[in-house]
């Protein structure tokens, strides 16, 4: 049978254990309290929305083309005597390019005026021995004829003459030259090629269903490798009325005003036709936008804490969306670490110039903020 003192050691035993049990478990659901209020700052950067002008285009490529060009040919055969103009010179319409040997085709002029002087002199004696009628009509009649054909070789030989200097039919850049000083040129043998570069076009073919947001006059931007940084204007020209039922397109000409001549005629253009514009449309870089299953969505940053906000997407242009939803001006979102976010995250803004800044303080709800690094 147990003492009196036996019984108090026993319940003394009983307390003290209990004592150190309820603390333990206290300082472990503290542990554990602080440990659930303890929560990831994520780091992000951010950019305000912002109300610009945004279009609709398509984006196609097209090779320049001159929409004035010529392959300058002879037509007469002989010795080249004289080149006046390399590749790369600008001429004027009706400079001299070219001098052929002229001597033989003289000869034949002098000869054709020969002929025909003869032959207006027989006529001037025909017609005094008509007026006494010595002489047939038929007889007449015939020289008549005779010096007609006269008249006609005698401008062919000028022409001939005139045909042994080439001269340029428009003014425009020599791209190529076939010829050099002494070579036999042959009758419509090419000489050179002149290329007009003031008036440039680019011929696209754009899909069917493009058919009605075309029309004339409408605007487009060319950029060029070779012209970094610099966009030029232009504007359509034609619209082809024909589909081609093989590819299912249809053919545009671009028309290019290019008085600076800073473009040339082969270069390879990246081209954005202009369908429509929106003014005033909030837009925002498009990787800041999130889209899944059709549904797209952004993450605005309020009170330290990533907002899940829902957006509809306008147009496209380059890397600039336009957006609707539950946002205003000067809303920033985030366009860099976006994808580590959910919804009500709290975020630490990197950006140095961001109006939110992130701090190792206590939250108005108590919850301890760690920064993640």
């Amino acid at each position: 049978m147990l003492t009196i003192n036996t019984k108090k050691a026993l319940l003394i035993s009983l307390l003290t254990f209990n004592t150190i049990f309820l603390a333990s478990c206290s300082e472990t659901t503290a542990k554990v309290e602080e440990k659930e209020k303890e929560e990831f700052a994520i780091p992000v950067s951010v950019a305000s929305i912002e109300r610009n002008s945004i279009s609709s285009n398509f984006h196609t490529t097209a090779t320049l083309e001159s929409r004035t060009e010529a392959d300058i040919i002879t037509r007469v055969t002989g010795i080249i005597e004289q080149l006046h103009v390399e590749e790369g010179d600008y001429v004027n319409k009706g400079q001299i390019l070219v001098k052929i040997d002229p001597r033989r085709y003289q000869l034949a002029l002098d000869k054709a005026e020969a002929e025909l002087a003869g032959i207006d002199q027989e006529l001037q004696r025909l017609k005094l021995m008509a007026e006494k009628k010595l002489v047939s009509a038929q007889a007449s009649d015939k020289l008549k004829y005779q010096h007609q054909a006269a008249v006609a070789a005698k401008k062919l030989a000028e022409l001939d003459l005139q045909d042994s200097q080439i001269v340029a039919p428009i003014s425009g850049f020599i791209s190529h030259r076939y010829v050099k000083p002494g070579y036999f040129t042959q009758g419509y043998q090419k000489l050179f090629h002149i290329v007009d570069s003031t008036n440039l076009q680019a011929v696209v073919y754009l899909p069917e269903h493009q058919l009605s947001n075309v029309k004339l006059d409408q605007r487009a931007n060319l950029s060029f490798s070779a012209r970094k940084h610099q966009v030029y204007q232009a504007k359509i020209r034609s619209i082809s009325p024909v589909i081609d039922s093989k590819s299912g397109t249809f053919k545009v000409i671009l028309s290019i005003n290019n008085n600076e001549q800073e473009l040339k005629p082969g270069m390879f253009a990246q081209i954005a036709l202009t369908f429509a514009t929106h003014n005033d449309a909030f837009t925002i870089a498009s990787d800041a936008i999130i889209t899944l299953d059709n549904n797209s969505k952004i993450y605005v940053v309020r009170n330290n804490k990533a907002i899940e906000v829902q957006v509809s997407k306008g147009f496209i242009e380059e890397q600039i969306t336009e957006i609707t939803g539950d946002i205003k001006i000067g809303d920033l979102v985030v366009i860099n670490g976006q994808h580590n976010l959910k919804a009500d995250a709290l975020v630490e803004v990197l950006n140095g110039d961001s109006s939110i800044e992130i701090h190792d303080s206590i939250a108005s709800d108590e919850t301890a903020i760690v920064k993640a690094h």
